[in-house]
């Protein structure tokens, strides 16, 4: 799912409905790489960031 798609769809759910399932909004947080994980280690999230940046980099 796209970015947008999933932004669209998050915004229609929280007007429209009272509930949402847990599977079908962690997929959509996941398409718009929202995580609400807790990092365990501040280094390793910005080595990540850090990697994703080269790979946009290198595109």
């Amino acid at each position: 799912m796209k970015y947008k798609d999933a932004q669209e769809e998050l915004r229609r759910v929280l007007k429209e409905q009272k509930t949402i399932a847990v599977p079908k909004l962690r997929k959509l947080l996941e398409s718009m790489n929202i995580s609400l994980k807790k990092p365990e280690d501040h280094n390793a999230e910005v080595e990540y960031l850090k990697g994703e940046l080269r790979k946009k980099g290198n595109k």
